[in-house]
């Protein structure tokens, strides 16, 4: 079965210190989250539900941030002759092909995280909304290049109008 998820292409990872960055953003995030939804509780149910309400949160928070590292080893892309390959996911594995012909448009994106570490994410639109793709994780170079290659690809394989 897991060869449905590793065609002929040479995979490239994202690199490990993205980890850091995804571990970044769910302590932030869910901290957050987890400190109102507590006070909300307290404030307007019970106290004793909102430590439960806050001991939810901490579980989540540290399993989110625990399998951060697995989350990004699992995700994978590969630059094939016709298509771009995209692999991803932990429990529920999914492996998107995009045609060149079919990209409507290459976006370069970075968060406030991500570019303080100097990351950036590739995200590719096409007509249908379940065979877009992005690519997270990569450094700001490595999306520039790759933008460039994609739209290279794109507008030499594009459907003729």
């Amino acid at each position: 079965m897991s060869d449905l998820f590793t065609p002929t292409a040479e995979w490239r990872r994202l690199p490990d210190r993205y980890a850091v960055v995804r571990r970044l953003g769910a302590l932030l995030y869910n901290v957050a989250t987890t400190i109102v939804v507590t006070l909300g509780v307290g404030l307007f149910v019970d106290w004793a539900w909102a430590a439960a309400a806050a001991a939810a949160g901490l579980a989540w928070t540290t399993w989110r941030v625990v399998r951060a590292g697995r989350w990004v080893r699992s995700f994978g892309y590969a630059e094939r002759e016709q298509d771009l390959l995209i692999t991803h996911g932990l429990w529920h594995k999914q492996l998107t092909a995009i045609p060149y012909g079919r990209m409507l448009s290459v976006t370069v994106e970075s968060g406030p995280i991500d570019r303080v570490w100097g990351f950036a994410r590739v995200e590719l639109v096409t007509a249908s909304a379940q065979s877009g793709g992005s690519i997270p994780g990569l450094t700001a170079s490595e999306a520039a290049a790759l933008r460039d290659r994609l739209i290279t690809a794109g507008e030499a394989q594009a459907l003729p109008l």
